[in-house]
């Protein structure tokens, strides 16, 4: 998809600009062992070992942010990119999401990445104490049709979600939306290709619904990126090295590749 939706510049190009590239052989489920924080914190793909294909990447989500190129364009000068660097898939993964040529790995690359530095973008002008009191709650929405729709009513439920005459709807400060989140974040998007958003509630309908006393004053969150853009991206580099060597999940090789003591190979 192209996205045309406005996007909160600063805000969203600010998630990127704290990001470092991570090379590693890990699968999703490998890299889903990484606490939040550091994939808050890092530039990544799957079994992917290439840096200079991760900062294409980066380069690429930072020019559609911006409003500086298209998807399209930035999916092409990546496929020129596989090309040059003589990446093939194995045949039997041609053209699926293991294939990094193809449209359906790449638009989930970019989408997902640009998902999340709107996500972002979105929370943290939320969770400005005005706004948020003036708008602390949100529900749970459907923004686009996804190919395979899930079931996000059994997901919320599962999360201790409560329903409001069936709408899926929490205050902004509760802990749902990160329970709710494949990638324990507090914001949109919730999973891969999801199409669910948040829609904003004034507080007069959060005070009608009971999720807050009038009054009631709700306390900002953060996820210290303002700190993090303090420091220098050679800082913000080491700092990811550390927490990943402290994760205990894997090591890094002599490539400077962070191999997961369950991963399999990349390419290189």
């Amino acid at each position: 998809m192209i996205f045309a939706a406005p996007l909160p510049f600063t805000e969203a190009l600010q998630s990127r600009e704290v990001r470092s590239i991570l090379l590693t052989t890990g699968q999703t489920a490998d890299l889903e062992r990484l606490a939040p924080a550091i994939r808050e914190r890092a530039i990544f793909s799957a079994t992917v070992t290439s840096a200079e294909f991760l900062d294409r990447v980066d380069r690429g989500v930072s020019e559609l942010l911006a409003a500086k190129s298209d998807q399209a364009t930035v999916r092409l000068g990546l496929k020129q990119l596989l090309q040059e660097m003589g990446y093939t898939a194995a045949p039997e993964k041609a053209g699926g999401l293991e294939d990094l040529r193809s449209d359906a790995r790449l638009n989930l690359i970019l989408e997902t990445n640009i998902e999340l530095a709107r996500g972002y973008g979105q929370w943290i002008q939320g969770q400005q104490a005005d706004v948020l009191d003036e708008w602390p709650a949100q529900e749970l929405v459907r923004e686009r049709e996804a190919a395979v729709p899930r079931d996000w009513a059994a997901r919320w439920a599962d999360a201790g979600g409560q329903f409001y005459g069936g709408r899926m709807v929490a205050l902004k400060t509760d802990p749902i939306w990160r329970r709710l989140s494949r990638f324990e974040l507090p914001y949109p998007p919730f999973d891969f290709n999801s199409g669910m958003g948040v829609a904003d509630l004034a507080r007069d309908e959060a005070e009608a619904l009971g999720l807050l006393e009038p009054n009631t004053e709700l306390i900002p969150q953060d996820r210290d990126f303002a700190a993090d853009l303090k420091v220098s991206p050679a800082v913000r580099t080491n700092r990811l090295i550390d927490a990943l060597e402290a994760s205990g999940v894997g090591e890094f090789n002599d490539a400077g590749v962070f191999v997961f003591r369950s991963g399999l190979g990349g390419f290189a």
